[in-house]
């Protein structure tokens, strides 16, 4: 069941989000140089440690690392389904692209972030805040 979200709660998670980020970088891949695993798909990854948080593929399937979900309920008393609405609108609005479903993976996938690494292109490592969400 969806529950409407609040735009303080909204606005506390795009805060939440801001400082998550930091470090992290928007990775993409080119016509000319297309991930072998993933094909098309957009992920968000620290290169300096060379961890993942997001993987939104073309398709639509949005892969989030567990862990983030353990960070955001020690700061929100909120459920899975909240967290995952909210990671769904903050992903569309950053990310420009609709998601469809959304997953959650105990492992790393360090073999598709090494490859990310390598040929992806860091597009920018801005993400939409607190100031420039619309409520």
């Amino acid at each position: 069941m969806s529950k409407d979200l609040k735009p303080a709660l909204i606005r506390a998670f795009y805060g939440f989000m801001e400082m998550e980020m930091k470090g992290y970088n928007i990775y993409v891949d080119t016509p000319e140089n297309r991930f072998e695993y993933d094909p098309e798909s957009i992920w968000i990854v620290n290169p300096k440690t060379e961890r993942w948080i997001i993987e939104l593929e073309k398709s639509g399937e949005l892969w989030y690392y567990y862990k983030f979900y353990d960070n955001f309920s020690m700061w929100f008393k909120e459920e899975l389904s909240v967290f995952e609405q909210l990671i769904t609108m903050w992903v569309e609005d950053v990310l420009n692209r609709g998601v469809s479903t959304t997953k959650w993976i105990w492992i790393e996938r360090m073999r598709k972030v090494e490859e990310v690494l390598k040929r992806g292109v860091s597009t920018t490592n801005h993400f939409v805040g607190v100031n420039n969400m619309v409520a």
